[in-house]
């Protein structure tokens, strides 16, 4: 199959794409959604399907997206974190675990440079270096030392002096200003390179990295 033009998408600066729904940034600072909208993930305050883009209601002064399974995050210019769709695990961060249609702002998160989304978790750098993560915590996605899902942020334990910060479905990554990365979370298939397959709930070295 060959690639199709977004019908009527253009300025676009950032784009994003969940399991089964996609999402652009524009120059203005707007975030428009299309694909499945169960739970919300869409953001335009209905749970329809897209087959076009849709904005995000409410949202402006955005600099970056990220999209989860079932939810979405978008960082604002002011270093604020909202989040939208599915909320089942706490991944929205608005204390509570019920889906959003529309953007919730992520509970005492500021000075945020970076975001990042799992499966069902969600992550943020902040301009002090340190990381926080929220939603679901079974495989020690959080890097907070447990495995409960948390509904607000909590602090990678730690972890400082990070530049950068990934999710993959069930793990997180930290690249550090020394050029070293750590990784925590599911493990099963290696995927944290320490050496090991178990999953870990603090950050550990990536070995010879």
């Amino acid at each position: 199959m060959a690639p199709v033009n977004v019908s009527g998408l253009s300025g676009v600066t950032a784009v994003a794409a969940g399991s089964s729904h996609s999402c652009a940034l524009r120059g203005d600072g707007s975030i428009q959604c299309w694909g499945n909208g169960a739970f919300g993930r869409l953001g335009d305050g209905t749970t329809e399907n897209r087959l076009t883009p849709v904005s995000v209601v409410g949202l402006s002064g955005v600099t970056a997206i990220a999209a989860g399974t079932a939810h979405s995050c978008a960082l604002r210019s002011d270093g604020s974190v909202q989040c939208w769709g599915f909320g089942g695990n706490g991944q929205l961060g608005d204390g509570g675990t019920e889906n959003q249609l529309t953007p919730v702002s992520v509970v005492g998160l500021l000075d945020v440079t970076a975001i990042a989304t799992g499966t069902d978790h969600s992550c943020a750098l902040r301009s002090d270096g340190s990381v926080w993560c929220w939603g679901l915590g079974f495989s020690g996605q959080l890097g907070d030392g447990g495995t409960e899902d948390r509904l607000t942020p909590v602090a990678v334990a730690g972890l400082s002096g990070v530049t950068a910060v990934g999710t993959g479905g069930s793990h997180s990554c930290a690249l550090r200003s020394d050029g070293r990365v750590q990784c925590w979370g599911e493990g099963g298939d290696g995927q944290l390179g320490y050496g090991g397959s178990s999953d870990q709930p603090t950050p550990v070295a990536v070995d010879g990295l």
